[in-house]
């Protein structure tokens, strides 16, 4: 699978929601996520621009878990990369296989989104704790699938939120200083 994805700090959601109720996206729900990032032994993926993370959120049935392996972002305006991601059942087992592997925790980044959809797309409302606030759009297309359109999509619904600057393409952990 290919994530498409582009994000943009923003000082405050306020205006934000207003725009999104607007254009009709749909509030599905926040959460919170806790994200435990891996680097590899044999490579570092602050330089190969590469990314493995345990995803917990927890919920009112318990925590989701979620293995991720993200790959280095594929063009120069946006963040879209390949993405594999897989359920887990242990976060803690799953740390000890990566560290047994000799991956080592980089670090660990705790948000709070608040997701909405509008057609095939996801828009979140990140408040990153150490790092700030940031929209990020983005929508799943299959390997080899032209990306050229939906990224177009996107920042066409940036326009439509009144966002045209403050793109980011550094992933949080390169804004936290670790990659």
């Amino acid at each position: 699978m290919i994530e498409i994805e582009v994000k943009a700090k923003v000082k405050d959601f306020a205006v934000i929601k207003k725009m999104l109720n607007q254009i009709k996206a749909l509030r599905i729900k926040n959460e919170h996520q806790i994200d435990s990032y891996f680097n590899a032994p044999h490579k570092d993926f602050g330089v190969t621009d590469e990314a493995l993370r345990i995803r917990e959120i927890p919920e009112n049935s318990g925590t989701r878990l979620i293995l991720t392996y993200k790959g280095p972002k594929m063009d120069d305006i946006s963040k879209t990369r390949k993405e594999i991601e897989v359920d887990i059942t242990d976060s803690k087992n799953m740390a000890l296989i990566l560290e047994n592997l000799g991956f080592r925790m980089a670090a660990t980044v705790k948000k709070d989104r608040e997701i909405y959809h509008l057609n095939e797309f996801i828009i979140t409302l990140d408040t990153v704790h150490d790092v700030g606030t940031f929209v990020e759009i983005e929508k799943d297309v299959e390997d080899g699938e032209d990306t050229g359109e939906s990224l177009n999509q996107i920042f066409d619904i940036y326009k439509s939120l009144g966002i045209e600057d403050g793109f980011e393409r550094r992933s949080y952990l390169e804004l936290m200083g670790i990659f």
